[in-house]
Formats: structure tokens, C-alpha cells, sequence
């Protein structure tokens, strides 16, 4: 698979009319306190048998091409940390923007490809042993800052750091390809080596709805890059169903999978947890965690909170730091 192929084509927008709302994904949560109760979860590493998928298809989304030659010509000692974005999704979500930029959350602009990336880096990194990186993939109609904003205690607490992607362009349901994912965070991993000196074999990627269903594909392009940065990818309530035309994004690469195109050892060498927190994702995880392993990945935990919501990971903190200690042992 060319993962430069989708760059080859002339710059161009095309405008899709949604025919129905989004189900398979969501706008980021507003953070809530920890709750008493501790569900107990039930950890699957096959799964079982898959839920029949909904009647009717989701939206369509509308990805946008970028100029030919992807990320390779971005020279990363050019980039300017700044506290304003140039799609004006700070004034979208302003309290979440201005929380994360007082804790101290900076504003990489990529204008080329027409989006940016928020970093957060603890005091003292460039000092840590260990000097390890949290990718996030934020929901439909999610915010860059407000996942910064939901993974900061954790990240302050164990001294990561963190780079949020914007691939919601800010303008109805207007998201970039997994493959272009790939290339705003290429630029950014190795801006955060540049200048923060982040070691690229310690990184980890966390998608969330429709982050998490083109965390698979975002993975994949990195093991088949060569580049093998993520460590640990962290996909929660957005799975890989068992028809993919009625999934939301991803549509072609889990077709192409499923049907061998990418062979029988696409995830091999790759790890994975995955979380979801109500049906049907619940049943689509457990797909997931099949198609995962069948095709040599490691699912490191499933785990299926049913009753918890869509947004159960950010509520119930003890997933989060599970993942983390995962993340962490794979990374030593």
C-alpha cells in the first residue's frame, strides 16, 4: 500500500450533503468527576460473535485532499509554536481552549495541509529517561484542546507528553482521511524530536468514536512506513464492523482487509486496547479484537463496560491508567 497515493491527486474539495446525523460518533465529553462505583468489566481477548449492523449506513463525511507530496517536504525546524489556530477552532470551544493554553499547551500550525496540532509537554522532559508521547485522535466534531484538556492529569501525573491532532476542519462534517492523519502526525512526532527531543520509539496513539475508527488504519501506515512508532494504540467506542460500508470512516481499508489485500499479517507486530462502553460498539470492539488478532496484532485488553456510555472511558479513570501502565511496559 502507497501511502503517498492519496496526495497525487489535484487539490480539490468535494461537498457532501450528510443524509442523516452522526451515530457512530460524538462531540468530545465535557470532563466529569470520577465516579464511587467501579464497574466490572469483562476482558475478551477473541471475542464473540458479531452484532448485527445497523439498518441504515451512517453519514458520509467529506475528506480533503492535500498538495502532492504529503508530509515529506515539511521542514520541522521551520514551525513556530504559537496560541492562535488558523481554523479558528479556538473559538469554538473557548473554554476548553483557554484552559489547556493556561496549563501551558502550545499551537503548531501546519498551512500547507490546513490544520494544526496542540502540544503539552511536562517540566523537565528533555531530562526524562523515558521521554514518551500520547497521539490523540479526538470524536465527530471534536476539538484538539479539549483532548488535551481530558488527558492532562494523567499526562502531568507520569510525565508524557502530549500532541493532539486536529482533523475536523471545523465546517459541518468535514474530516481529513486516515492517511492524511498519518502525515499531520508524521510532521508532528518529528517536530517533537526536534525540538523537545521525543524518542520515537516511545509513542503511543488514542482514538476516540470516530478517532478510534481510524486508529486501525493509522496504525497500519505506520507499521508498513517502516517508521514502527506506536507502541501502543488505545481505540475506544469505534470499531471495525463486520460490513464496512456501514461504517462512518475507514470504509475501503477494512474492506481491503477483510478481503487480503493487505495479506494475512497486516497487524503484525502491532498492540493494541481496546475499550467500549455500550452497544452496538460493544459488539464491533469484539469484532475488532478478531480481525485484530487474525491478522497477528496483539490485543492487549479488551474491555467491554457495557452500560458505561460512549464517552465511558473518560469517565471511569481506571481504563485510562490501565492503558497507560500497558503503554508503559511496552515502552521502557
Amino acid at each position: 500500500m502507497n501511502i503517498w497515493k492519496a496526495w497525487a491527486v489535484p487539490l480539490l474539495v468535494v461537498l457532501l450533503i450528510a443524509a442523516s446525523s452522526a451515530v457512530a460518533g460524538g462531540q468530545s465529553p465535557d470532563p466529569a468527576p470520577a465516579l464511587t462505583a467501579t464497574p466490572t468489566p469483562t476482558s475478551t481477548p477473541t471475542g464473540t460473535a458479531s452484532p448485527t449492523p445497523s439498518p441504515s449506513p451512517p453519514p458520509f463525511r467529506v475528506y480533503l485532499p492535500l498538495l502532492a507530496g504529503g508530509s515529506v517536504g515539511i521542514d520541522v525546524s521551520q514551525l513556530v509554536e504559537t496560541d492562535d489556530d488558523i481554523l479558528g477552532i479556538s473559538d469554538v470551544e473557548p473554554g476548553p481552549y483557554a484552559d489547556v493554553m493556561a496549563a501551558g499547551a502550545r499551537v503548531v500550525n501546519l498551512e500547507p495541509m490546513n490544520t494544526f496540532f496542540v502540544l503539552w509537554v511536562p517540566e523537565g522532559y528533555e531530562n526524562m529517561a523515558a521521554r514518551r508521547v500520547m497521539v490523540i485522535a479526538h470524536g465527530h466534531g471534536g476539538t484538539a484542546y479539549r483532548e488535551v484538556g481530558l488527558e492532562l492529569d494523567f499526562a502531568r501525573e507520569h510525565g508524557y507528553a502530549i500532541v493532539a491532532i486536529q482533523w475536523w476542519t471545523g465546517e459541518g462534517d468535514v474530516m481529513y482521511s486516515a492517511q492524511q492523519f498519518y502525515e499531520f502526525m508524521d510532521v508532528a512526532l518529528r517536530y517533537m524530536e526536534y525540538k523537545y527531543h521525543t524518542q520515537l520509539d516511545k509513542c503511543a496513539l488514542r482514538g476516540w468514536s470516530l478517532g478510534s475508527e481510524i486508529s486501525y488504519e493509522v496504525t497500519y501506515l505506520d507499521k508498513t512506513s517502516g517508521n514502527h512508532r506506536l507502541a501502543l494504540t488505545i481505540s475506544h467506542d469505534g470499531g471495525m464492523m463486520p460490513d464496512p460500508d456501514n461504517m462512518s470512516v475507514g470504509k475501503e481499508f477494512v474492506r481491503n482487509l477483510y478481503d487480503g489485500v493487505y495479506g494475512d499479517k497486516a497487524f503484525a507486530g502491532t498492540h493494541f486496547y481496546l475499550y467500549s462502553g455500550l452497544e452496538p460498539q460493544i459488539g464491533y470492539m469484539r469484532n475488532t479484537a478478531q480481525v485484530i488478532t487474525s491478522f497477528g496484532g496483539v490485543v492487549e485488553r479488551l474491555v467491554t463496560d457495557e452500560g458505561a456510555g460512549h464517552d465511558g472511558f473518560y469517565r471511569h479513570p481506571q481504563y485510562h491508567e490501565e492503558a497507560l501502565a500497558i503503554f508503559f511496559q511496552l515502552t521502557p
